[in-house]
């Protein structure tokens, strides 16, 4: 097992402090080296042929958004791009012209757009907050969060930007593909995309050509021609002979310039060339293999061992290489520039055309390259570009190697560190077997599935990774944290009272480990929140966050402010939880940017307390955000549950039933997805409120009783588990007794839930309560409502401007509301307007419409006929009619363009 080679390590890292996250923001110069020659083209001395019919070509088509050049390699696609960015940058002093070299590491979406980013900026383009993020490779984890914040630099910017991305093929997928698209959709207005590749992108050409946004260059327009040729050679080679030559190599670039380096070598002549079968490729693998067979023995030794290097200096080539002669090789290949490209102006970093590398790298004997690819990827490790240094140690055949990188590099912490996509490419270079044999490798694992919402994989890789971790205190420590974050994640909270509560607790159980110890207070915050036990989530919480700051995690930290303030709205200190709203966002921003994923969940609380206060026509682009960060990364009850309800009861007032019943539609779909049985339990309870508010009461019953939320009521102490759907139950069944005329029973059923709420500290649900408990009571009552009960009921509405909990008890409110003159009156009145315009505008009720239904719709209202729209959802023309007859009878129609009319008066199409 390599957990045994592993161990001494292990019992290192138990007696060491944690590897805190803080490594995120070490000093951007330590990772320069990864990007040179990715920024610039190569600073080549060949003897370059202007290509000027191309370069005239490509400003014949300077407004085309996308410039493509696609062929075979050893066209001269780089030495044109080099040119046409040189051409660019003379014609105007303030031109911006990014240059981006791609490999195959450059296929992971969020190190692409990294590197793109840093190329943009190195050509001018202001940034701004992406800048330090793309450094640090810890970029959103949803790439059109980044997109989108690189179209607004763009815009702000105001000027034509040029990107040219060289040797695309070899970052190409579907991830890459998505990003690209998007910004040439919509950011066509400044960027212009120049690509060169071997093939051409899985793209939508053809649309894009129609459209005349794409310019296209092929291998026969890149073909050099004779008098392009004879400037190569000069008079060294003229008449038949070049003649000769250029048919052999039939212009093809790369072959002529290794013909020029192999005749001034004196090595032979253009007539000296055999005979080939018709493949081009064979005329310049004889040139190379003419070239490097004539170097004298430790020359081609270099180049042979070198070649395994994607980019590499004197101290990389020194180290991989086990020398320490490589500078003063380098210096005696100086001249030979077709066999190694220089990158950067002095003349330090190189690399080999892809050709002469693959040539290279066949010769070069099997068990000399592991030791060289084990020993380049120590070189790599220690230099903090982990993802090649692991894809070297696992092409050395040492797994043992590529494990303990990731090990020393943090292990787990790296999903906290770098995100879901860099470990998911990180974790993609070790097969099955080693990830689920290896605990280090399964922890990680677990933590990754988890944060994909994948509950059964992530719970059966901690089962796996369980038993070995016992043997080792860092591995027991580790599996500690990864568990906790696993059943925060999943919302498994029977045993939550394991996790320490307090500072000293957790360092008793987890010395001198601030990270675990903040995510075991977390874990015990979020679970007492879940059993409603308030206090215990402000001492673990506050605790969590003295940790987090401690190990400079602003990430942690914000999690930790978001937990609080959710504890403090649910006791009433909506002051204190608005103000640490205030603060995560503000720290979102400053940390991870303007259009992050973490400032998309921390908007989701930040639409709760806009609800809260009545600005609910301010919560849309909130609730959006949030619906785009949720639908596409991780999550926990909490968040999703305050998400939905707001999202539900402002869709109702402001949108109409039918987006309503989506949001819940949505919402139960995420519960069952993730497994978040308290979610799938409060949308049961929130549809029947809503149907209820809509006066659909024997709809409402009927799912009522499906739910058996009668029964829910009875078996939901508080605190415990179930006080989140007690509260929802609660309103649900009073607002369906309300709908029914029982409006006693609704009056008893609030005042005793909000009489078990208030003990225990859950402030905010009892408000709600007795609010909707005071029209119940008046309707019980004939009118009458003790003022005592009223001005206790509106007591911390007017105190903390939680005009937002009135327009949800509906307008039945208004007739007890304080007098309009008076202080209280005043300070509701944009409340009372809204609720007047409710009275007089009450939500209509809506038909239900099935999800084929509503496709049917779509295609009816565009026109089509019942023909092409059975052909377009793949079912008979019967079933088309079918539909078609419902949506008449719920609509109360008889003809398609009613029904058309219908959905958009009420919402369901857009005009």
């Amino acid at each position: 097992m390599l957990r045994q080679a592993l161990r001494c390590h292990a019992k290192l890292a138990a007696r060491l402090p944690l590897r805190i996250m803080h490594t995120e923001d070490r000093d951007d110069d330590n990772h320069a080296w990864m990007w040179f020659g990715k920024l610039a083209p190569p600073h080549t001395q060949l003897e370059t042929v202007p290509r000027d019919a191309l370069l005239a070509d490509m400003r014949a088509h300077a407004t085309c958004a996308l410039a493509l050049l696609v062929s075979a390699p050893g066209f001269g696609k780089t030495t044109l791009l080099s040119q046409w960015r040189r051409c660019l940058l003379q014609a105007s002093d303030g031109a911006c012209v990014a240059w981006l070299s791609l490999d195959e590491a450059d296929a992971e979406v969020n190190r692409f757009l990294a590197y793109m980013l840093l190329a943009l900026e190195e050509a001018g383009l202001d940034i701004d907050g992406l800048s330090p993020l793309a450094r640090s490779q810890r970029l959103d984890e949803q790439p059109q969060r980044t997109v989108a914040a690189l179209l607004q630099a763009l815009a702000r910017h105001g000027r034509p930007v040029t990107l040219i991305l060289d040797d695309y093929h070899r970052a190409e997928c579907a991830a890459v593909d998505e990003a690209l698209l998007t910004l040439l959709e919509r950011g066509g207005r400044w960027l212009r995309l120049v690509v060169s590749s071997r093939n051409r992108p899985s793209w939508p050409l053809a649309a894009l050509r129609a459209r005349g946004l794409v310019h296209e260059l092929d291998a026969a327009s890149l073909t050099l021609s004779m008098a392009e040729a004879s400037q190569i050679f000069g008079a060294a080679l003229e008449g038949p002979a070049l003649a000769t030559l250029h048919a052999k190599t039939e212009g093809w670039a790369v072959a002529l310039q290794l013909a020029r380096l192999w005749l001034a070598r004196g090595s032979g002549s253009a007539f000296g060339l055999p005979s080939f079968s018709g493949r081009v490729s064979e005329v310049a693998e004889y040139l190379a293999e003419q070239i490097v067979d004539n170097l004298p023995a430790d020359c081609r030794e270099f180049l042979l061992e070198t070649s395994l290097l994607e980019r590499f200096n004197a101290d990389l080539a020194d180290v991989a290489r086990g020398r320490d002669d490589s500078a003063r090789m380098l210096t005696r290949l100086s001249q030979f520039d077709a066999l190694l490209v220089p990158l950067d102006p002095g003349r330090s970093w190189f690399r080999y055309h892809l050709l002469l590398a693959d040539f290279l790298r066949a010769r070069l004997p099997a068990a000399r390259a592991r030791e060289i690819h084990r020993a380049a990827a120590g070189w790599l490790a220690r230099n903090d570009d982990l993802v090649q240094a692991v894809s070297h140690a696992r092409a050395g055949d040492d797994t043992a190697l590529a494990l303990r990188l990731v090990v020393d590099a943090g292990g787990w912490e790296l999903v906290l560190r770098k995100g879901i996509r860099y470990t998911e490419n990180l974790l993609s270079q070790f097969d099955e077997l080693a990830t689920r044999a290896e605990p280090e490798l399964t922890l990680m694992h677990a933590y990754l599935q988890a944060k994909l919402g994948k509950e059964a994989l992530a719970l059966e890789l901690l089962r796996l990774a369980h038993v070995a971790a016992q043997d080792t205190p860092a591995l027991k420590r580790d599996y500690g944290a990864i568990e906790a974050v696993v059943h925060v994640y999943f919302d498994i909270f029977d045993d939550y009272e394991r996790w320490p509560v307090s500072g000293n607790a957790a360092q008793q159980r987890i010395p001198d480990d601030p990270l675990a110890q903040g995510i075991q207070l977390c874990a015990r915050a979020v679970g007492s929140l879940a059993w409603g036990r308030m206090d215990d989530v402000m001492q673990a919480v506050r605790a969590a966050r003295v940790q987090m700051q401690l190990i400079a995690s602003p990430l942690g930290e914000n999690y930790c402010l978001m937990h609080e303030a959710l504890a403090l709205a649910m006791t009433g200190e909506m002051a204190c939880s608005r103000q640490l709203l205030s603060d995560a966002l503000r720290q979102a921003e400053a940390n991870f940017g303007t259009d992050s994923s973490l400032k998309g969940i921390v908007g989701c609380f930040w639409a709760q307390h806009l609800y809260w206060q009545g600005e609910w026509k301010e919560t849309p682009p909130w609730i959006r955000d949030g619906n785009a960060t949720l639908e596409r990364t991780d999550g926990w009850l909490d968040v999703f549950a305050s998400h939905a309800e707001v999202a539900w009861r402002t869709a109702l007032r402001l949108e109409g039933l039918q987006p309503a019943l989506s949001v819940l539609d949505d919402a139960a779909r995420t519960g069952r997805e993730r497994h978040l049985d308290r979610l799938v339990h409060l949308v049961q309870a929130w549809r029947v409120d809503l149907l209820s508010q809509c006066g659909l009461a024997a709809q409402a019953l009927q799912e009522a009783r499906a739910a058996d939320l009668e029964s829910a009521a009875a078996h939901s102490p508080v605190p415990g588990l179930g006080w989140r759907r007690l509260e929802a139950v609660t309103l649900a069944l009073a607002r369906l007794a309300l709908a029914n005329g029982a409006s006693a029973a609704a009056q008893a059923r609030l005042e005793a839930a909000a009489g078990v709420f208030e003990p225990a500290g859950l402030m905010l649900p009892a408000w709600r309560l007795r609010l909707l408990a005071l029209v119940a009571r008046r309707k019980a009552q004939d009118g009458n409502v003790a003022p005592a009960l009223v001005e206790a009921a509106m007591a911390p509405v007017v105190r903390f401007g939680l005009s937002g909990l009135l327009l949800e008890t509906g307008p039945a409110i208004l007739p007890i509301l304080p007098d309009a003159n008076s202080e209280a009156g005043q300070s509701l009145g944009a409340a009372v307007s809204q609720l007047r315009g409710w009275q007089a505008h009450p939500v209509r009720r809506r038909a239900q419409f099935s999800a084929k239904e509503m496709q049917v719709l779509a295609l009816l209202a565009s026109g089509q006929s019942n023909k092409a729209i059975a052909r377009g959802l793949d079912v008979s023309e019967n079933t088309v009619k079918f539909h078609l007859k419902q949506i008449f009878q719920k609509f109360g129609v008889d003809n398609r363009a009613g029904a058309v009319s219908q959905a958009m008066q009420q919402g369901l199409l857009s005009p």
